[in-house]
C-alpha cells in the first residue's frame, strides 16, 4: 500500500520556492457524522416541462399553444418536449379531425404519469459526514473516517474544529446535500432522492477524516507556510480554514532550524550531488507523460518518456547524493521491501505509529530471506523511557523468533543511520519515531545517500559490532 504521505510530500515539496519541507505527518480532519432526519422524495426522472406535457395530455389538454399558454412559456419549448417524449415513446402526434395534430399519451405515458402521481415525500433517516472545519457538509462515509483512538494510535496530529459546538439543522442545507447525492448518483448510480428539508439531527458522533499536513520553512525556520493534502490533492479551503482558527501553531508543532546532518567523509562530501541537482532530476523522473499513442504530439510525447527514463537512469547511478526530507521514509519502505542481504537501523526512539502492524509485516518477510542480517538499536544517549513499550515489546519478539535479528539499547550517543545492503543513508532523520516526535519540534534536515561500497562497509562494521556488543549485554 502507498504511503499517502509520502506520496503527498514528494508531489508538493516545492509548493513554496524559498522554503524547504520541514514536516509531512498525517493529520486528521474533525468530522461530525450526522444521522438526519430529512423529508425527501424520489427524484424525478422528467424534466420539469416534460412532465408537465405529460400531465397536461393526461387531463385533456392536447394541443401545443394549448399547453402553453397554460404553463405561460412559449410554444417552442413546449414542441421540444413533446418531441422528446415522442422519442421516449410516452406521446404519439397524430392529426385530429379539424385538420390539426394533438398530443396523445401511449400506454407508456399513462404509466409515466401513474408514478409522478405516486411521488410524495417521506420521512428518511440518512447518514451524512459533516466538516468541522469546513463546517459544511462533505461526500464522504463511515468508512472514510476514523475514530480519535485510530488517529492518535496511528500519530495524527488533530486539527482544530471551526467550532466547537454541535452541528445545527440550518448548518445543513437541502441544496447542499442535494448537490451530494447528485455527485454520489454518478459515482454508484443509485436511485437518487431529493431532499425537501432537514428535520433534525439526531446523532453526530465526532470522527475524523485523514489528511496530509505539510510544513515548510525559511532557511532561517523563523517563517513557515503549510499546506493541507485531503483526497491526495491540496486543499485551498482547508488552509484558510486553518489560518482563521491560528494557523499551524495550532497544531503544537515547532519547527527548528536544521542541524544538518552527521559528517561525512572529505572524500564523500565532495562527490555528493546537492539537493536542487537531485531534486531536478527526480522532478523529471517522476513525471512521465501519459502513453496514448492515438492523441496529436506523440513524438513530443515520446522525447518526454524518454527524458523521464533518462532521468531515472541517472538517479540510479548517483554513488553520493543528497536526500531531501520527503525521501527518508520511501528510503525506509525500499529497505525494508528489498534488501537481501543485510539491514542495519540506529534511531533513538521507537514510537508506536511508526513501528506498526504493516512496519513488522514487512520486516518479518525481510528476516525470512535465506542469508540476511539485521541490526537494531535505539537509544543513542536518549533516555529509554521516551521510547513506547508496545513497540520495544513487538520488536523483540520478532527478535526472540529471529535470532538473526540483533536488537539492542545503545547508551551512548552515535549518530542515526540507515544500511541496507551496499546503500548507506547519512541523516539526521529519526527513522523510528518520525510520526511522533515527543517534543513535535520538526527540522528541514537533508540527509546523504551513499552507495560506494568501501564507505557503506565500514559504517556498517562499526555499527553492526556497537549493536551486537549491546545486545550480548542485554542477554546477559
Amino acid at each position: 500500500m502507498a504511503d499517502t504521505t509520502v506520496i503527498a510530500a514528494r508531489r508538493y515539496s516545492d509548493q513554496h520556492p524559498g522554503y524547504r519541507l520541514a514536516y509531512a505527518g498525517e493529520a486528521a480532519v474533525p468530522v461530525s457524522l450526522l444521522t438526519l432526519d430529512v423529508l425527501a422524495q424520489e427524484r424525478k426522472r422528467l424534466p420539469l416541462v416534460d412532465e408537465f406535457v405529460l400531465r397536461l395530455a393526461d387531463h385533456g389538454i392536447h394541443k401545443i399553444d394549448n399547453m402553453a399558454a397554460v404553463l405561460g412559456i412559449d410554444t417552442a419549448t413546449v414542441s421540444a418536449a413533446v418531441t422528446a417524449q415522442m422519442s421516449a415513446e410516452t406521446v404519439e402526434y397524430r392529426p385530429d379531425s379539424l385538420g390539426g395534430r394533438k398530443v396523445l399519451l401511449t400506454q407508456s405515458g399513462r404509466r409515466a404519469v401513474e408514478e409522478l402521481s405516486t411521488v410524495t415525500p417521506q420521512r428518511v433517516e440518512y447518514s451524512q459526514a459533516f466538516d468541522r472545519m469546513l463546517w459544511q457538509p462533505i461526500p464522504h462515509g463511515r468508512a472514510d473516517l476514523v475514530t480519535r483512538a485510530d488517529a492518535e494510535s496511528q500519530g495524527m496530529r488533530i486539527l482544530p474544529s471551526f467550532r466547537t459546538a454541535d452541528v445545527d439543522t440550518s448548518d445543513v442545507s437541502p441544496r447542499r446535500l442535494n448537490l451530494l447525492l447528485d455527485q454520489a448518483q454518478q459515482d454508484n448510480g443509485r436511485p437518487a432522492i431529493e431532499v425537501l428539508s432537514v428535520e433534525a439531527i439526531t446523532r453526530q458522533p465526532r470522527l475524523f477524516l485523514p489528511a496530509v499536513l505539510l510544513v515548510f520553512a525559511s532557511d532561517t525556520a523563523d517563517d513557515l507556510r503549510f499546506n493541507i493534502v485531503v483526497d491526495d490533492m491540496l486543499s485551498e479551503h482547508h488552509d484558510s480554514a486553518l489560518h482563521q482558527v491560528g494557523g499551524v501553531e495550532r497544531t503544537k508543532i515547532q519547527v527548528a532550524p536544521a542541524v544538518g546532518e552527521p559528517d561525512l567523509p572529505s572524500p564523500l562530501r565532495q562527490q555528493r550531488i546537492p539537493y536542487d541537482a537531485v531534486r531536478d532530476l527526480q522532478r523529471r523522473a517522476d513525471n512521465p507523460p501519459p502513453r496514448d499513442d492515438s492523441t496529436p504530439g506523440t513524438a513530443s510525447t515520446g522525447v518526454k518518456e524518454h527524458e523521464s527514463v533518462t532521468a531515472r537512469s541517472a538517479l540510479e547511478a548517483l554513488t553520493v547524493r543528497s536526500v531531501p526530507l520527503f525521501e527518508h521514509r520511501e528510503l525506509l519502505t525500499t529497505a525494508l521491501n528489498t534488501a537481501r542481504t543485510r539491514l542495519l537501523l540506529a534511531a533513538p526512539f521507537v514510537r508506536d505509529a511508526v513501528v506498526n502492524g504493516d512496519f513488522l509485516a514487512k520486516l518479518e518477510i525481510m528476516l525470512r530471506r535465506s542469508g540476511l542480517s539485521a541490526h537494531i538499536g535505539y537509544g543513542l544517549g536518549q533516555d529509554p523511557a521516551h521510547s513506547d513499550d508496545n513497540a520495544l515489546s513487538r520488536l523483540r519478539a520478532l527478535a526472540r523468533r529471529y535470532p538473526l535479528l540483533k536488537l539492542a539499547y545503545v547508551p551512548d550517543f552515535h549518530s542515526n543511520v540507515l544500511i541496507f545492503d551496499d546503500t548507506w543513508v547519512n541523516s539526521g532523520f529519526e527513522w523510528l519515531s518520525f510520526r511522533d516526535q515527543p517534543t513535535r519540534t520538526y527540522r528541514p534536515e537533508e540527509g546523504t545517500l551513499v552507495r560506494d561500497k568501501a564507505h557503506v562497509d565500514e559504517r556498517y562494521n562499526h555499527y553492526a559490532e556497537l549493536i551486537t556488543r549491546a545486545d550480548a549485554v542485554t542477554r546477559n
